[in-house]
C-alpha cells in the first residue's frame, strides 16, 4: 500500500533528520533511534506507546455478570450502532448529573455461567463516580455508595437487555 503524500513527507523528514544528526556529529544513538522508528519493530514500538497511554487514561474495567446478559448487551450495543466506551461515558455522566440512579445490586446466586464485560473507562471519570457515590451515601441521599461498575452494570442492563437481571 502506497503512503499518502503527507506520510511520505514525514518519512522523508525523518530520513533527513537522521542524516543531519549523523552529519553534525550527534551521538550515533540519536540517529539510530530516528532510523528505528521507520522499521517494522519501530512501528510496533510506536503502537505500544499509544496503547500504554490509552491503558493509563482509560483502563479496562471488568463488569461481572451472567454470560447471557453480557452477550445480549454486546449484541444490542453493536446493533444500535454505539460502543461500550461511549455508553459507559454516557452512563457515568448521567449518574454524576443526577439524571440516572442505578439500582442497588442484590447479592445472590447467579443462574448459569458468569463472565466479564470488559469496558475501557476513563480513569478520572471512574474516580469522580466513585467519589460521588460516597458523597451520596454520606449526604444520606442514598443508603449505599454506588461504584463505577455498579452504575455501568445497571445502565447497560436497563438500556440494552430484555432479560431479567438474576442478581
Amino acid at each position: 500500500m502506497a503512503l499518502s503524500r503527507q506520510d511520505q513527507h514525514r518519512v522523508d523528514l525523518l530520513k533527513k533528520a537522521s542524516a543531519h544528526l549523523r552529519d553534525t556529529g550527534a551521538p550515533t544513538e540519536l540517529a539510530d533511534s530516528v532510523d528505528f522508528v521507520l522499521t517494522d519493530e519501530g512501528a510496533r514500538f510506536v503502537s505500544r506507546l499509544r496503547w500504554k497511554d490509552l491503558e493509563q487514561e482509560s483502563p479496562n474495567l471488568a463488569v461481572r455478570m451472567p454470560r447471557a446478559l453480557r452477550d445480549e448487551i454486546k449484541t444490542t450495543v453493536q446493533q444500535k450502532g454505539t460502543s461500550l466506551p461511549v455508553e459507559a461515558a454516557a452512563a457515568l455522566n448521567a449518574f454524576l448529573t443526577d439524571e440516572y440512579t442505578p439500582l442497588r445490586p442484590v447479592r445472590g446466586e447467579h443462574e448459569g455461567p458468569v463472565a466479564n464485560l470488559n469496558i475501557r473507562v476513563n480513569a478520572d471519570l471512574r474516580r469522580r463516580v466513585d467519589e460521588y457515590g460516597q458523597k451520596l451515601l454520606a449526604d444520606g441521599e442514598l443508603d449505599w455508595a454506588p461504584i463505577t461498575s455498579q452504575v455501568l452494570r445497571s445502565w447497560l442492563i436497563d438500556n440494552f437487555t430484555t432479560l431479567p437481571d438474576p442478581e
